[in-house]
């Protein structure tokens, strides 16, 4: 995959997806959620790579970790630390920034965008490290229609599901991936060259020429005729968050269309359906249910309950496989399959 993650935290506990995207020319390190002691085993180097902090929503087992994010970033120089979250994002970073002293931070470049998905609008604040990041100041305001953020090679998509309070949901898609067919250039009769970095490069314009064996040749010509394109890799993370009707159903399931992997909450069994209902959260039977619908290429369950003993964790890993099958926990947790 070009698209490699690792669910931190244990079962039980607070739990976050730290996912990795490789380019092939570079990697980008995206981190979704933060609770509490899920930077454990990860390593300070690693996460002051962390390209973009997504947060789903603002229960304190999602953002009680965000000290340790911080402390290891809030001064970085090679660009502002991002984050992303649901209205009111802006509002609670701003708070957890500023409950430290910052007397000692005079000359330091460091600063922090934040991103928040306000209605149908982002809303984007910068604040900085010279400044104790005292002040707000809005950079940006833009119509939302679907993107979270575009990275070098890839993006991320938000939905807004329900959890009593909004819990964003993350898709992150590579780009397609475009190949030469052998077969089209053999028949051609031309050989390999080249020129053939300057047909895969999409910043090209299609209108430029080439020369092959001595005769021009426009991009866009050779394009049609020589690539071929596959899907490029693909990671959702759902949390915290209930199906509240058909038509929302309908919606996710559209939105996580063509996804190879979830990563999805399995946070109470099928006998505690009153419970989930409550507290707007999904049983395994509706884990199940939407992973069938989405037909992805695996299934991750993870923020279980600790109500539970491991026992019944794989009861909820057995009543979601009643309906999908190619399902499973975190590898390193080491349960029972």
């Amino acid at each position: 995959m070009s698209i490699s993650y690792d669910v931190l935290g244990e079962p039980g506990r607070d739990n976050a997806l730290l996912a990795s995207v490789n380019t092939g020319q570079s990697q980008h390190r995206l981190l979704f959620d933060c609770g509490e002691a899920c930077l454990n085993g990860v390593s300070r180097a690693d996460i002051q790579t962390i390209e973009v902090l997504f947060f789903s929503h603002f229960h304190i087992d999602h953002i009680a970790g965000f000290d340790s994010f911080f402390r290891s970033n809030w001064y970085r120089s090679d660009g502002p630390v991002r984050i992303f979250g649901p209205e009111g994002t802006r509002r609670i970073i701003h708070h957890r920034m500023r409950g430290y002293t910052w007397n000692l931070v005079g000359g330091q470049t460091g600063e922090v965008h934040v991103t928040e998905l306000k209605g149908e609008e982002l809303h984007t604040s910068r604040y900085l490290a010279c400044e104790g990041f005292e002040q707000e100041r809005e950079l940006d305001q833009q119509r939302f229609g679907g993107l979270a953020y575009r990275g070098n090679g890839f993006r991320v998509e938000a939905r807004a599901l329900h959890h009593g309070t909004t819990s964003l949901a993350y898709v992150v898609r590579e780009d397609d991936r475009s190949n030469i067919d052998m077969e089209a250039l053999n028949n051609a009769g031309w050989r390999s060259g080249p020129w053939l970095k300057q047909v895969k490069d999409s910043s090209i314009p299609a209108e430029q020429e080439v020369a092959i064996d001595g005769a021009n040749h426009k991009l866009r010509d050779l394009r049609e005729r020589l690539l071929v394109w596959q899907p490029g890799d693909s990671l959702a993370y759902l949390t915290d968050f209930c199906l509240e009707s058909q038509q929302s159903e309908d919606a996710l399931v559209e939105f996580l269309k063509g996804c190879k992997v979830l990563i999805c909450e399995n946070n109470f069994r099928d006998a505690d359906a009153v419970l989930s209902r409550n507290s707007f959260h999904m049983t395994s039977s509706d884990v199940g249910r939407l992973a069938a619908r989405v037909d992805p290429e695996r299934l991750v369950l993870f923020h279980v309950s600790d109500r539970y003993t491991e026992e019944e964790w794989n009861e909820q890993l057995a009543e979601v496989r009643e309906q999908f099958d190619r399902v499973e926990f975190p590898t390193r947790w080491n349960l029972s399959r």
